[in-house]
Protein backbone atom coordinates (compact mmCIF):
# COMPACT_ATOMS: atom_id res chain seq x y z
CA UNK A 1 0.00 0.00 0.00
CA UNK A 2 1.57 3.32 -0.94
CA UNK A 3 2.38 5.63 1.32
CA UNK A 4 1.18 9.20 1.47
CA UNK A 5 4.07 11.94 0.09
CA UNK A 6 6.49 13.01 2.65
CA UNK A 7 5.25 16.78 1.62
CA UNK A 8 1.55 15.86 2.95
CA UNK A 9 0.21 18.51 5.43
CA UNK A 10 -2.08 17.73 7.83
CA UNK A 11 -3.51 20.68 9.26
CA UNK A 12 -6.42 22.38 10.80
CA UNK A 13 -8.96 23.52 8.43
CA UNK A 14 -10.50 26.80 8.06
CA UNK A 15 -13.23 28.76 6.55
CA UNK A 16 -10.82 29.78 3.90
CA UNK A 17 -11.09 25.89 3.39
CA UNK A 18 -14.75 26.03 2.41
CA UNK A 19 -14.39 25.98 -1.32
CA UNK A 20 -11.85 23.12 -1.58
CA UNK A 21 -13.97 21.17 1.02
CA UNK A 22 -16.84 21.65 -0.81
CA UNK A 23 -15.55 20.17 -3.62
CA UNK A 24 -14.27 17.09 -2.03
CA UNK A 25 -17.57 16.39 -0.37
CA UNK A 26 -19.70 16.96 -3.48
CA UNK A 27 -17.35 14.71 -4.95
CA UNK A 28 -17.42 11.87 -2.48
CA UNK A 29 -21.39 11.78 -1.85
CA UNK A 30 -21.66 11.40 -6.10
CA UNK A 31 -18.78 9.14 -6.24
CA UNK A 32 -20.01 6.82 -3.07
CA UNK A 33 -23.64 6.88 -3.09
CA UNK A 34 -24.92 7.49 -6.54
CA UNK A 35 -24.27 3.37 -7.08
CA UNK A 36 -27.21 3.40 -4.79
CA UNK A 37 -29.09 6.65 -3.94
CA UNK A 38 -31.24 8.48 -6.61
CA UNK A 39 -30.22 11.49 -8.43
CA UNK A 40 -33.15 13.39 -6.43
CA UNK A 41 -31.54 11.92 -3.20
CA UNK A 42 -28.47 12.90 -3.99
CA UNK A 43 -29.70 16.63 -5.37
CA UNK A 44 -28.17 19.56 -3.76
CA UNK A 45 -25.58 17.11 -1.78
CA UNK A 46 -23.45 16.77 -5.00
CA UNK A 47 -23.46 20.21 -5.89
CA UNK A 48 -19.47 22.15 -5.08
CA UNK A 49 -21.15 25.43 -4.65
CA UNK A 50 -23.66 24.28 -2.38
CA UNK A 51 -21.35 21.91 -0.46
CA UNK A 52 -18.88 24.92 -0.19
CA UNK A 53 -21.66 27.59 1.12
CA UNK A 54 -22.39 24.74 3.52
CA UNK A 55 -19.20 24.57 4.87
CA UNK A 56 -18.57 27.85 5.11
CA UNK A 57 -21.81 28.49 7.05
CA UNK A 58 -21.06 26.04 9.60
CA UNK A 59 -17.21 27.16 10.06
CA UNK A 60 -18.06 30.27 10.65
CA UNK A 61 -20.96 29.34 12.86
CA UNK A 62 -21.60 26.63 13.99
CA UNK A 63 -17.88 25.09 14.44
CA UNK A 64 -17.11 24.71 18.11
CA UNK A 65 -12.97 23.94 18.52
CA UNK A 66 -13.46 22.70 22.06
CA UNK A 67 -15.50 19.81 21.15
CA UNK A 68 -15.39 19.29 17.58
CA UNK A 69 -12.47 18.92 14.96
CA UNK A 70 -11.84 19.57 11.36
CA UNK A 71 -8.37 18.49 9.62
CA UNK A 72 -7.36 18.86 5.93
CA UNK A 73 -4.48 17.29 4.15
CA UNK A 74 -2.58 19.61 2.25
CA UNK A 75 -0.24 18.99 -0.45
CA UNK A 76 1.76 21.56 -3.14
CA UNK A 77 -1.26 24.07 -1.85
CA UNK A 78 -4.22 21.40 -2.77
CA UNK A 79 -6.33 20.24 -0.69
CA UNK A 80 -6.44 16.98 -1.19
CA UNK A 81 -8.75 14.85 1.56
CA UNK A 82 -10.52 16.47 5.16
CA UNK A 83 -11.93 14.95 7.69
CA UNK A 84 -14.37 16.32 10.69
CA UNK A 85 -14.25 14.88 14.06
CA UNK A 86 -16.83 15.56 17.58
CA UNK A 87 -17.00 14.95 20.86
CA UNK A 88 -19.85 12.81 22.15
CA UNK A 89 -21.37 9.60 21.28
CA UNK A 90 -24.01 9.36 18.47
CA UNK A 91 -26.38 6.02 18.72
CA UNK A 92 -25.48 4.72 22.12
CA UNK A 93 -22.76 2.84 21.19
CA UNK A 94 -21.05 4.00 24.03
CA UNK A 95 -18.12 5.81 21.89
CA UNK A 96 -16.94 8.97 23.30
CA UNK A 97 -16.12 10.26 20.42
CA UNK A 98 -17.22 9.87 16.97
CA UNK A 99 -15.45 10.64 13.23
CA UNK A 100 -18.28 12.46 11.66
CA UNK A 101 -16.82 12.83 7.53
CA UNK A 102 -13.33 11.50 6.09
CA UNK A 103 -13.49 12.19 2.33
CA UNK A 104 -10.38 12.37 0.12
CA UNK A 105 -10.57 13.81 -3.72
CA UNK A 106 -10.77 11.18 -5.92
CA UNK A 107 -7.77 11.75 -8.05
CA UNK A 108 -5.69 11.48 -4.51
CA UNK A 109 -7.48 8.14 -3.59
CA UNK A 110 -5.22 4.81 -2.42
CA UNK A 111 -2.21 7.35 -1.62
CA UNK A 112 -2.86 7.26 2.60
CA UNK A 113 -4.73 10.83 2.79
CA UNK A 114 -7.25 8.90 5.07
CA UNK A 115 -5.06 7.24 6.91
CA UNK A 116 -2.92 10.06 7.74
CA UNK A 117 -5.84 12.06 8.18
CA UNK A 118 -7.32 9.09 11.03
CA UNK A 119 -3.51 9.01 12.34
CA UNK A 120 -3.73 12.52 13.23
CA UNK A 121 -7.53 13.11 14.66
CA UNK A 122 -6.34 10.06 17.00
CA UNK A 123 -4.03 12.51 18.26
CA UNK A 124 -6.37 15.32 19.16
CA UNK A 125 -9.02 12.21 20.49
CA UNK A 126 -6.12 11.25 22.28
CA UNK A 127 -6.27 15.01 24.46
CA UNK A 128 -9.68 15.65 24.34
CA UNK A 129 -11.27 11.95 24.25
CA UNK A 130 -9.22 9.26 25.39
CA UNK A 131 -12.12 6.30 25.52
CA UNK A 132 -14.40 4.74 22.38
CA UNK A 133 -14.23 5.94 19.22
CA UNK A 134 -16.67 5.31 16.78
CA UNK A 135 -17.40 6.06 12.60
CA UNK A 136 -20.73 5.54 10.76
CA UNK A 137 -20.60 4.28 6.87
CA UNK A 138 -23.38 4.11 4.92
CA UNK A 139 -24.06 0.20 4.42
CA UNK A 140 -24.05 0.01 0.83
CA UNK A 141 -21.04 2.84 0.90
CA UNK A 142 -18.07 1.22 -1.31
CA UNK A 143 -15.45 2.36 0.46
CA UNK A 144 -16.69 1.08 4.29
CA UNK A 145 -14.45 -2.07 4.01
CA UNK A 146 -11.61 -0.02 5.09
CA UNK A 147 -13.30 0.74 8.47
CA UNK A 148 -13.22 -3.07 9.31
CA UNK A 149 -9.55 -3.35 7.77
CA UNK A 150 -8.47 -1.08 10.65
CA UNK A 151 -9.82 -2.86 13.07
CA UNK A 152 -13.43 -1.39 13.03
CA UNK A 153 -16.18 -3.58 14.90
CA UNK A 154 -19.17 -3.48 13.52
CA UNK A 155 -21.54 -2.58 16.88
CA UNK A 156 -24.39 -1.73 15.42
CA UNK A 157 -26.19 -0.90 12.33
CA UNK A 158 -28.69 2.27 12.32
CA UNK A 159 -31.14 3.84 9.97
CA UNK A 160 -30.37 7.15 9.07
CA UNK A 161 -33.05 9.37 6.85
CA UNK A 162 -31.81 11.13 4.06
CA UNK A 163 -34.99 13.03 2.53
CA UNK A 164 -37.89 10.99 2.98
CA UNK A 165 -35.94 7.36 2.47
CA UNK A 166 -34.02 5.99 5.25
CA UNK A 167 -30.82 4.21 4.71
CA UNK A 168 -28.79 1.34 6.75
CA UNK A 169 -25.73 2.76 8.62
CA UNK A 170 -22.75 0.58 10.09
CA UNK A 171 -21.48 2.13 12.75
CA UNK A 172 -18.03 0.99 13.78
CA UNK A 173 -16.07 1.10 17.32
CA UNK A 174 -12.83 1.45 18.11
CA UNK A 175 -12.05 1.08 22.15
CA UNK A 176 -9.43 4.15 22.20
CA UNK A 177 -7.46 6.51 19.75
CA UNK A 178 -4.71 3.91 20.60
CA UNK A 179 -6.31 1.05 19.02
CA UNK A 180 -7.02 3.39 16.18
CA UNK A 181 -3.78 3.87 15.43
CA UNK A 182 -2.63 0.52 15.74
CA UNK A 183 -5.64 -0.82 13.15
CA UNK A 184 -4.15 2.11 11.13
CA UNK A 185 -0.29 1.45 11.35
CA UNK A 186 -1.15 -2.28 10.99
CA UNK A 187 -2.60 -1.86 7.46
CA UNK A 188 0.32 0.00 6.12
CA UNK A 189 2.22 -2.79 6.89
Amino acid sequence: MPLPSPDLLIRLGTPADSAAIGQILADGWHQAYSGFMRESELGQRIDPGYRAQEVGTWLSTDFDPAKELLLVAEQDGNIGGFLAARLGDRNDVGSVARVTLLYVSPEQQGQGIGRQLLLEAAEWLKLHAPGPISIGAFEQNPFRSFYESIGGMVVETVMVRVDAREWPVVVYLWPSPEALQEGIRTKEV
